[in-house]
């Protein structure tokens, strides 16, 4: 079971990814939603993460550097576009991410 302050500021995430289909990065969708980057990392790689992609430069580690884009799987906008936000919050309940 989702808060409700926690399914606000996912839907807020959403939103704001349905909107930029080309992709954001972290520090631009926090300033849009208004949301801590922290706690935007934390639904990105938590949460939200099997239907994000990330697109960027890996080191040898795996991790990031530079600039990290982050955006919905397309087929994960479709759905938004088409069936709203609870189509993607019913895909999350089923794969137990929230």
């Amino acid at each position: 079971m989702v808060r409700p302050q926690d399914k606000k500021k996912i839907s807020k995430l959403l939103r704001i990814l349905i909107k930029h289909p080309e992709g954001l990065w972290l520090r631009q969708i926090s300033k849009d939603t208004g949301i801590a980057p922290s706690t935007v990392h934390y639904y990105i790689t938590r949460t939200l993460s099997e239907i994000m992609e990330n697109i960027g430069v890996k080191d040898k580690k795996g991790k990031y550097f530079g600039l990290r884009i982050i955006r919905l799987k397309p087929k994960v906008i479709e759905a938004g576009e088409k069936g709203g936000l609870e189509t993607i919050f019913e895909f999350l309940k089923l794969s137990k991410k929230i």
